[in-house]
């Protein structure tokens, strides 16, 4: 009897610590779809915290994490005129890598470390689809164009915002000798800005409390009176916004919490590699976020809008949304609503129900999701979509994103 019930104790345990060493499969609940019978190809179908406690990011990659959270209170041309819809190269920076805008490198990297920048993000539009190279002032490839560029940035402390902005202007003037002569701003009269009689361009700086805004304005024709009302409107709308941000210390941005609603963490990551990329993907942000990557902000900002999420996760060609609920989540894929115009619909993945697909009738290799082949999934209040240049590829990756949607949980 002893031996027996030894046995089946023996037995017990055993159950219990191999349950304990694995992750269920995707064992469908009630109405759910069967994982196990999906085609995923190649790709993983657990989230990284599947047999581990969250991923904890490496200290250097923490200022994207603190770049991403930035980009979701900057305002881009487009929140300041809707005709500058076109949106190019948002990037971030920090003291060591500045942007155009801030200089001849070797002078505005000094003044930036002497004053202990600690981050920033650049973000460019334009009613015209163009690029300006801010290194050369007063060219653009559109002359009839409206251009703006916004860098935000943040120092350690409020003194060396002020310090470095006026150390950047004096550096400007500098650069620029006789050729560009000082402008006011009669909302901001402890802004900084500069213009050259005869060219239509405008360069302004405000420091507000520990963060430093940057511009660098064009309009159609010389017009002094114009580049400075476009510059006040953007510091209106910028100003309110970084009040409503909590500065963070050089210490504290080493403690910001990285995907906390684990939605990085629910979307396919082919090559599982892990923390925050602002340049490479592995972002997560909100509609302000998703709209400073957009080529045109204005119809990027009807899809989101139709979407009704609030949160967005992208890595390589995969962005996961959070919508209001599941009902939305679901009308979104039937509606196949993507970030790419002029589509038509191809073959939906096979053994996932109510996915969808599109075939893009126009590429723009520029887009990560301008391959040929869009798919969506929902599960739950989360979309997701993924894109890939063959059929079978993009069945598969929608088939993984579905499979780690299940895996994930709630």
């Amino acid at each position: 009897m002893r031996s027996t019930m030894r046995k089946l104790l023996l037995a017990a345990m055993i159950g219990l610590v191999t349950a304990c060493g694995t992750t269920s499969q995707g064992t469908p609940l009630p109405g759910e779809i069967d994982i196990r019978k999906l085609d995923v190809g190649p790709y993983p179908t657990e989230p990284p915290n599947a047999h581990d406690d969250d991923y904890v990011p490496a200290f250097w990659v923490m200022r994207d994490a603190a770049a991403m959270r930035l980009i979701d209170y900057i305002a881009s041309p487009y929140d300041i005129d809707p005709r500058m819809k076109f949106g190019w190269l948002t990037s971030h920076f920090t003291a060591g890598s500045l942007t155009e805008e801030f200089g001849p490198s070797a002078v505005a990297e000094d003044i930036a470390r002497r004053n202990n920048l600690l981050f920033g993000v650049r973000v460019n539009g334009g009613d015209a689809a163009t690029t300006v190279p801010a290194a050369q002032w007063g060219s653009k490839a559109e002359p009839n164009s409206t251009t703006a560029a916004i860098a935000v940035t943040q120092f350690a402390a409020t003194e060396g915002a002020r310090q470095a902005a006026d150390e950047f202007y004096r550096a400007q003037l500098d650069a620029y000798g006789a050729r560009n002569v000082p402008i006011t701003i009669p909302k901001y009269p402890d802004a900084h800005a500069h213009w050259q009689p005869g060219v239509p361009f405008a360069w302004a700086m405000l420091a507000h409390g520990p963060y430093l805004v940057t511009l660098y304005l064009s309009v159609p024709t010389a017009d002094a009176d114009a580049l400075t009302a476009l510059a006040q409107k953007f510091f209106d709308t910028q100003l309110p916004l970084l009040d409503r941000l909590p500065p963070v210390s050089d210490e504290g941005m080493l403690r910001l919490p990285w995907d906390p609603d684990h939605l990085v963490a629910r979307t396919l990551n082919p090559d599982k590699i892990e923390g925050p990329s602002f340049v490479n993907g592995r972002k997560t942000f909100g509609e302000r976020g998703v709209l400073a990557f957009a080529a045109d902000r204005e119809f990027v900002h009807n899809r989101l809008t139709a979407m009704d999420a609030d949160k967005f996760a992208m890595i390589d060609r995969t962005m996961v949304a959070r919508t209001a609920n599941a009902e939305t989540a679901r009308r979104v894929v039937a509606d196949r609503i993507t970030l790419t115009r002029g589509a038509d619909a191809a073959a939906s993945p096979p053994n996932l129900p109510g996915a969808t697909c599109i075939e893009n009738k126009s590429i723009n290799r520029f887009d990560p999701f301008g391959r040929r082949f869009n798919c969506l999934v929902a599960y739950r209040r989360y979309v997701g979509i993924v894109a890939a240049d063959q059929l079978l590829d993009a069945h598969q990756r929608a088939a993984a994103q579905y499979a780690l949607f299940a895996n994930s949980g709630d």
